[in-house]
């Protein structure tokens, strides 16, 4: 079976395509943030250098659960270097990116409450204008994981459309 890897910038609405995808098409979704959330949870989250830890965490437990599973919808964040031992397990991958303008992601980002163990009140408007910057100058795009199904988020989504999609790159030989 097929693994599909919801990409994306953050905020630019992975998690709500995962969501659709795992309903629709009755696949198992793992999703980053969901475990991520969960070791807060559970661990705690003291300071944001503890919450870099549980992410790195958080990303193997991901690819350990999507090593070990037969199909699934990946949701994450992918920095290259989780991106690539992504592509080192040779998982058989349909690509979705979600696709806005980066001032909407932005925004996004700025107005969604998250689980307080991010630590998103600790970051001065500096941080957050430089970290947008950077990002900014080194996002690539797709990730080019597989077969790929691009999805405008910027404005709403086309449900039926999104699925219709995917359906057929699951049917579509690799």
């Amino acid at each position: 079976m097929t693994h599909i890897v919801v990409t994306g910038l953050p905020a630019s609405g992975k998690s709500t395509v995962g969501e659709l995808l795992h309903r629709e098409l009755g696949v198992p979704l793992l999703d980053k943030d969901t475990i991520l959330e969960s070791l807060y949870d559970t661990l705690g989250s003291r300071d944001r250098d503890e919450r870099s830890r549980l992410s790195r965490a958080s990303d193997e437990v991901l690819l350990a659960l999507a090593a070990t599973s037969e199909t699934a919808v990946l949701v994450n964040w992918w920095r290259e270097d989780v991106a690539r031992r992504l592509l080192s397990l040779g998982l058989p991958s349909i690509e979705v990116y979600c696709e806005c303008p980066f001032e909407t992601a932005a925004a996004r980002f700025e107005a969604r409450e998250r689980h307080p163990g991010h630590h998103d009140g600790a970051r001065t408007p500096a941080e957050v204008e430089l970290a947008a910057s950077q990002l900014r100058a080194t996002w690539r795009g797709p990730l080019d994981l597989g077969s790929l199904v691009r999805v405008d988020t910027s404005d709403g989504l086309d449900a039926p459309d999104v699925v219709s999609r995917v359906r057929q790159a699951l049917r579509t030989p690799r």
